[in-house]
């Protein structure tokens, strides 16, 4: 096992730290492994890194999937929003159900215009985390009171820049506040993406956002799920073919994160079994995915 690990670090350029962090050991356990003077349990470090690699195995065997991009409806939808917000200069509001290809299409925005401030919200967020998000991504200096951030933002953006704000539902009142601001003094593009209760929070609950809410130029709704032409576009673009699109699209229920956790474990059970994917197996391993 020593010398297949070897082979592995080098074929996948890993270094002692890496494996031993993956495998959870430490460096010093990883490193008397390979050169043959552990002391320890030997047989438990070779049944780690034989874990290891029977992972790696897997993600290669997954990487049959075509994870690429796909123009669905909903996505162009979306990107339309987003390029609308970028160009006029205006606030863009874009909601839909969790599994949509929401976050997917705001990537590849982008992507292909790498001006644009991407900020991924999280449950930890509060004013000065945005803000010092922002400050990061605009290399500015993160020192100061919250005043002295927004400075800093608002003067180093301006009109023909975009800023999109993922997951915007978990932002406060504050931080929303915040955003108007700096969309306000600076002209720039904004776009709030996230769940539909995003709707809600901008409305306020005793309309303290009604300035943020009535200057949304642009609202696109995406609605609860994809629709059988969308999910055989991902499918014959993961899969490679159109054979599998109606039962994909029942088992998925319109919802593209399913519709990918079951393409990849559908390609993983056949290369198991070294039989081509055919619809039993599709079927099988739905009933592995939380209803």
């Amino acid at each position: 096992m020593k010398a297949q690990l070897q082979q592995y670090m080098q074929e996948n350029n890993l270094t002692q730290a890496q494996v031993a962090t993956a495998i959870g050991k430490s460096v010093a356990v990883v490193n008397q492994y390979l050169k043959g003077t552990y002391k320890g349990k030997t047989e438990e470090v070779d049944e780690a890194v034989s874990r290891l690699m029977g992972r790696h195995q897997e993600r290669v065997v997954e990487r049959r999937f075509n994870g690429a991009f796909v123009h669905t409806h909903k996505a162009e939808l979306c990107l339309d929003a987003v390029n609308t917000a970028h160009i006029e200069g205006v606030i863009a509001v874009v909601i839909g159900a969790a599994g949509l290809g929401k976050t997917q299409a705001l990537r590849h925005y982008v992507k292909g215009n790498p001006e644009t401030l991407l900020i991924e919200v999280d449950p930890s967020f509060n004013p000065k985390v945005l803000l010092k998000t922002l400050c990061q991504q605009l290399g500015l200096s993160e020192t100061g009171e919250n005043h002295d951030l927004f400075v800093r933002i608002c003067q180093r953006l301006g009109a023909g820049r975009l800023l999109i704000v993922d997951e915007a539902e978990l932002l406060s009142t504050k931080c929303l506040e915040y955003i108007r601001r700096i969309h306000d003094k600076t002209g720039c593009g904004l776009v709030l993406a996230g769940m539909p209760k995003l709707i809600a929070n901008l409305r306020g609950k005793h309309g303290e956002l009604a300035q943020l809410y009535s200057r949304s130029g642009v609202f696109c709704d995406l609605g609860n799920g994809l629709s059988l032409e969308d999910v055989g576009l991902l499918a014959e673009s993961g899969l490679g073919t159109s054979e599998f699109n109606a039962v994909l699209f029942k088992i998925s229920q319109g919802n593209a994160r399913r519709l990918n956790y079951l393409m990849r474990g559908a390609i993983r059970v056949a290369a198991m079994y070294e039989r081509p994917i055919d619809e039993q197996i599709i079927l099988a391993y739905a009933d592995a995915l939380i209803k």
